[in-house]
């Protein structure tokens, strides 16, 4: 296992610093990284200079934003994933969600265009969350349960995986299976890696152009880069103890763009660092077609 070390540049603006920072998602068309704030209620827009920075107060709790066209998010919350428009500032909801106490949390877009995301409770209760595709008729389609706080979606069409991982303390797994079948729990699913003797939890994840498999680890100050194989590439330490999610960045995919919590001198800041000359790129996030 190899340690990276990147130079990572933070974006110091006290609007848009976060309590639970999460799901960075890049537009290629505008050049710009939106991300939410769970707990501060905030979404969250702006370049990769650190300029142009925007920030909306969301009415409920928001889990994760994707794009479903350039400057046009979908965040998923309490009641359901609703549409945003910057220019109205205004939620349309799109897909209700009638689970009492919960809330969406992490998401993946496919190569295909299709939202793969998770629920889970709101206090983290142990078993209560779940991973679901959203099926063309805009509906959950349920793929696993069981779960206590479920992350580290990624969808690795070549190989037929599905990534995600539960991030609760007992746990700290990460699983792939088919994203072509259903289970109940992790029956189904392979056991690709563990993180508890890393020091961080397995949060957000992002697959590289290798197919290989990013995490954020969650109060270990780290990134980990594992290999198809489950075997742990390299560890990229971070400016603060608790990185939540990344997400490659830029024009050819040649950065990275890292949530995090609040703990720490530099926590709740987004942090951008250039990955090395003759590294292999990252692979951007797919707009969201909601009709798929």
């Amino acid at each position: 296992m190899k340690r990276m070390e990147l130079d990572f540049r933070l974006i110091h603006d006290e609007s848009s610093k976060t309590s639970l920072g999460e799901s960075p998602v890049w537009d290629p068309e505008t050049g710009v990284i939106w991300w939410v704030d769970i707990q501060g209620k905030k979404l969250c827009r702006a370049g990769t200079d650190g300029q142009g920075v925007t920030v909306w107060n969301t009415p409920e709790q928001p889990g994760f934003v994707v794009l479903t066209a350039s400057d046009k998010p979908a965040l998923g919350m309490q009641t359901g994933i609703y549409l945003f428009s910057a220019e109205n500032e205004t939620f349309e909801l799109l897909v209700p969600f009638g689970g009492e106490g919960q809330r969406f949390n992490d998401a993946c877009v496919d190569p295909s265009g299709r939202l793969w995301t998770s629920t889970m409770a709101l206090d983290a209760a142990p078993g209560l969350a779940a991973i679901h595709l959203i099926s063309g008729d805009l509906e959950l389609q349920t793929r696993v349960s069981g779960l206590s706080i479920p992350n580290g979606l990624a969808l690795d069409a070549e190989f037929g995986r599905l990534y995600f991982s539960d991030s609760a303390a007992a746990v700290q797994t990460i699983w792939f299976q088919s994203p072509a079948i259903g289970g109940t729990g992790n029956a189904d699913a392979t056991t690709f890696a563990s993180t508890a003797a890393l020091g961080g939890r397995p949060d957000g994840a992002a697959l590289d152009s290798r197919g290989h498999y990013w995490i954020a680890g969650v109060d270990g100050a780290a990134l980990y880069v594992f290999d198809r194989t489950g075997h742990l590439e390299r560890t990229i330490p971070v400016p603060f103890p608790a990185p939540t999610k990344l997400a490659f960045v830029g024009e050819d995919a040649r950065a990275i763009a890292v949530t995090s919590k609040d703990i720490g001198e530099e926590g709740g800041y987004l942090a951008l660092a250039n990955l090395p000359d003759g590294f292999a790129p990252g692979t951007i996030q797919p707009y969201w077609q909601s009709g798929v």
